[in-house]
């Protein structure tokens, strides 16, 4: 399981991140969706960008009623600052002014309320889907980068990067044991954050994100080849959390382990 450190926050809690400007929390829209998703929520504009840094979340959910000048500005600096990243705005004011600025900015999506909680749902998981297919397939081509840099590879055939090389190597060595950033940092003579900043910039995706990948898909081969039970397979890629293995490995493939072990079993069997 990952160190309870910058790194297990960014993996852990935050699925995506709610920017809640509505003047009383509780009749936001986050709430419909509170135990569907593992959610970071910003209540202060300067606070947005810091999250973001923090967590690297997939996407941000901006939800306020009448959209100002200062709002306007903090999408603005997360547009410009993270242009890959999804913004998913909801609004109680239907106007020109906030249709054209959601063009301009070009946001995910833009929903004006009243929004059916059916419609909120399907929009988010969209967007997570969409998401989380890009990222699978960045880390996946990193992964087999990484892996055929251990065996013989032509001279003229670009490796991983040498700056997180360590990190990537430890990785390797030690993914079913506890690790820190503080730890893959130190290998790479790096600060946490000059790490984290350097890995994302080489890889496309957060250390996290390289290392839960890795984990998802040493646990399938697990339950593709052994015969082992799912909280085995868990602890042995490491996991000491056996609802937080489930989930992860659902949404990572879209059925939860026990199933994609019996599927396997019943294919090979016929």
């Amino acid at each position: 399981m990952l160190d309870t450190s910058t790194l297990e926050r960014e993996s852990r809690a935050c699925e995506f991140l709610w920017v809640d400007l509505m003047p009383d929390p509780d009749v936001s829209m986050l709430n419909a969706v509170l135990d569907a998703y593992e959610v970071c929520r910003v209540r202060e504009l300067h606070h947005v960008s810091s999250a973001i840094r923090l967590h690297a979340p997939p996407f941000v959910c901006f939800e306020v009623d009448d959209p100002d000048t200062r709002v306007f500005d903090s999408l603005m600096r997360v547009r410009n600052d993270h242009p890959e990243l999804p913004v998913l705005v909801i609004t109680g004011r239907d106007s020109i002014v906030v249709a054209t600025w959601a063009v301009r900015l070009k946001v995910w999506d833009l929903l004006v309320k009243p929004v059916r909680h059916e419609e909120l749902n399907e929009t988010l998981s969209s967007i997570a889907s969409i998401r989380r297919e890009r990222d699978t397939a960045v880390v996946s081509n990193a992964l087999s980068a990484s892996s055929s840099s251990s065996g013989s590879q032509p001279c003229n055939r670009p490796g991983p990067p040498k700056r997180t090389l360590a990190a990537i190597s430890h990785l390797h060595a030690h993914f079913a044991c506890r690790i820190s950033l503080e730890t893959v940092a130190a290998a790479c003579r790096l600060s946490p954050s000059q790490f984290c900043r350097v890995f994302r910039k080489d890889h496309n995706v957060s250390f996290c994100q390289y290392l839960l990948c890795f984990r998802m898909n040493r646990a399938r081969e697990l339950l593709e080849r052994e015969n082992m039970l799912v909280k085995e397979v868990a602890y042995a890629v490491g996991f000491t959390d056996l609802s937080y293995f489930t989930r992860s490995f659902k949404r990572h493939f879209g059925v939860c382990p026990a199933a994609y072990q019996e599927g396997t079993r019943r294919y090979a069997a016929g």
